[in-house]
């Protein structure tokens, strides 16, 4: 935050607690989809490949969406709220990046070395 001159504050705080929020809500959209489409009798490869193609779009959109959001009052706003903007930006950044590239690499990891066998059952 140094960097881009902003200073951590109560809306800050505010910020990041957003971000939290958003990450979680991309992390539990993504594994009930991989439960549905395990209930659809898929295989846990073939669920989490479908589960996280299918969620792409809508984790995408919705951070998308507040990202816009982020960078309109991080250029109209002054003090404080231009440090909510920043550490919502940044948040939003690493958490579409954690919800779209990290898990997965993480879950197919544990699902190709049979470690998931349990952890998404119906």
């Amino acid at each position: 935050m140094a960097l881009l001159d902003s200073t951590l504050t109560l809306p800050g705080i505010a910020g990041f607690v957003l971000t939290l929020g958003m990450a979680v809500d991309a992390n539990v959209l993504i594994n009930e989809r991989i439960r549905e489409e395990m209930k659809q009798g898929r295989s846990i490869a073939s669920a989490v490949q479908t589960g996280y193609d299918k969620v792409f779009w809508t984790i995408f959109d919705g951070h998308v969406t507040a990202l816009v959001a982020g960078f309109v009052i991080r250029a109209y706003g002054s003090g404080p709220v231009r440090g909510f903007a920043t550490t919502l930006i940044i948040g939003l950044l690493a958490s579409m990046f954690t919800s779209i590239v990290v898990t997965r690499a993480i879950v197919e990891w544990f699902v190709g070395h049979g470690k998931l066998h349990k952890a998404f059952s119906v």
